[in-house]
């Protein structure tokens, strides 16, 4: 979640706010996720918050879903 002029969460209320684009589907990838951050990422307007471990497949399935949640609300 750290980056050298910031923090992701930030980045993710930017977009979700509009200061970037338009609000968009966001996932947050993270690794060292726990209870707060994930909190912290929803309240920012991610739709879900990954750590960096998960496998591949569940990676792939949770931009699969993030991505058919974002079309069927189009």
């Amino acid at each position: 979640m750290r980056l050298p002029d910031g923090d992701g969460l930030d980045l993710v209320q930017e977009i979700n706010d509009g200061g970037v684009g338009s609000p968009m589907p966001t996932l947050v990838l993270t690794a060292y996720l726990d209870p707060k951050v994930a909190i912290r990422a929803m309240d920012a307007g991610a739709q879900g918050a990954l750590s960096k471990v998960v496998s591949v497949p569940e990676t792939a399935g949770a931009i699969i879903r993030l991505i058919e949640s974002a079309s069927s609300e189009a």
